[in-house]
């Protein structure tokens, strides 16, 4: 299975699971060991989404490349 997703999706899918899963981002940040700001910091784009974020919903980040045309300047 490979479903790409953006930026927004990945924010998306977060704050679903985070309501869904975990109610609200205290309980989230308590389950993953960090504070309530920080999880307010990754949700206003101020952080990185660390991995641990990201596999609580079933994401795994990937790095790829893709060509693109050289144009003479």
């Amino acid at each position: 299975m490979s479903d790409r997703l953006d930026r927004l999706d990945v924010f998306r899918i977060l704050q679903e699971t985070i309501r869904g899963k975990y109610v609200n981002q205290r309980t989230f940040a308590e389950r993953m060991g960090c504070t309530p700001q920080y999880v307010s910091d990754v949700m206003n784009g101020r952080r990185e989404i660390p991995a641990a974020f990201l596999k609580a919903c079933g994401i795994r980040q990937i790095t790829y490349f893709e060509r693109v045309e050289v144009v003479d300047a």
